[in-house]
């Protein structure tokens, strides 16, 4: 077996309040008083307070902006190529930042065996992996790989790797890493998906060391995984590439679709384990939006009590996509290290597919 012995979030550079979003973007997304009262709206009950953003823009008292360009004749927006050489940079100082965050006391970056990256809001050859690889002076004959492009359930596909080395190389020490900066692909025409994804998505990346059950350090232990694919959702959660920026579809559909679907899979998921519900002591749910988490309470018997450390990530960064599962999970672990009677915890993410991935915890 394998399991987590250390986790760690970070956050870049700027805060800022929901309601300071939406006073720079209503000159853009709402062209009449009535458009503007709905956007308004939509901010205020969107759940979210505070999200980060590893570019200026998104609050006018910074007096910068790196993404979004006000002229005379409106606003104009950063084409793809300039948006990626700020996630080049961005992206790995929040990488290398999350990762000393997440190593143990007395752990060198070089006793890093395996790294597994995690993104999907930029590309580049050599990769954000090799970047890490330098910069921390990481041993040059480490076991690499990517996770690219997976979306909001990628993290627990990087858990899924990480675990499967780690149960077979006993002095394994997997490091997965999640970055994501989602702001850096705001959109400015007026369609439905660009304002939903502008009121929701956040910026941050969080950090996984995974060690084989054998070893000394303590750990909660990852027990299996499993996955389900929705193809009704198929075109209703998607992430695609323009020369403006990558394109995100997230429609009404999707809290339907979760809420028809999620206890079945849930049930499936808890029959995989071998666990009742009962004995689920935390549930770590991806909190896609205030929508998709009131979808899962409709359509399970999840309480929202259960769900309050999904509620507090998406109240505090907002859907940060891969890694905002691991931000709930941290604040999980934060709180059984306190409260002893926390035996098992399952998580649940889901993403472009419709994929819907889960993972089993217990306290090793």
């Amino acid at each position: 077996m394998s399991k987590i012995t250390s986790i760690a979030t970070a956050v870049p550079t700027y805060g800022q309040s929901q309601m300071q979003i939406y006073n720079v973007v209503r000159a853009i997304h709402a062209d009449t008083a009535e458009e503007e009262r709905v956007l308004r709206f939509m901010y205020k009950s969107s759940g979210i307070e505070t999200r980060y953003a590893a570019v200026p823009d998104f609050n006018l008292g910074n007096g910068r902006s790196e993404i979004l360009h006000f002229e005379e004749n409106g606003v104009n927006t950063s084409g793809l190529e300039e948006r990626l050489k700020i996630y080049d940079k961005a992206a790995l100082d929040l990488s290398i930042d999350v990762i000393r965050k997440c190593l143990p006391e007395g752990m060198e970056p070089s006793g890093i065996t395996h790294l597994i990256t995690v993104s999907c809001t930029g590309m580049q050859a050599p990769g954000l992996d090799l970047s890490i690889v330098k910069g921390l002076k990481l041993r040059t004959d480490i076991y690499r790989t990517s996770v690219n492009f997976m979306g909001c359930y990628a993290a627990i596909h990087g858990l899924k790797h990480a675990h499967y080395i780690a149960e077979k190389e006993s002095d394994a020490k997997v490091l997965v890493v999640c970055v994501e900066l989602c702001t850096l692909h705001f959109q400015k025409d007026k369609s439905i998906d660009n304002i939903t994804s502008t009121i929701i998505f956040g910026d941050g990346a969080a950090a996984v060391l995974i060690e084989n059950s054998a070893g000394k350090r303590p750990g909660w232990e990852l027990k299996n995984f499993y996955s389900e694919i929705n193809f009704e959702g198929m075109d209703d959660m998607a992430w695609k590439i323009s020369a403006d920026g990558f394109l995100m579809t997230l429609t009404s559909k999707v809290p339907e679709i979760l809420e028809k679907k999620c206890k079945g899979i849930m049930e499936n998921a808890l029959q995989y384990y071998g666990i009742p519900s009962e004995r689920v002591d935390s549930w770590c749910v991806h909190p896609g939006g205030k929508k998709i988490l009131e979808a899962v309470e409709r359509g399970s018997s999840v309480t929202r009590e259960q769900l309050q450390e999904s509620y507090a990530v998406l109240r505090e960064y907002g859907n940060m996509s891969s890694p905002t599962v691991l931000f709930v999970l941290e604040k999980i672990l934060r709180k059984a290290e306190q409260d002893g009677s926390v035996k098992n915890i399952v998580g649940m993410a889901f993403g472009p597919g419709l994929t819907l991935e889960t993972f089993h915890l217990a306290h090793a």
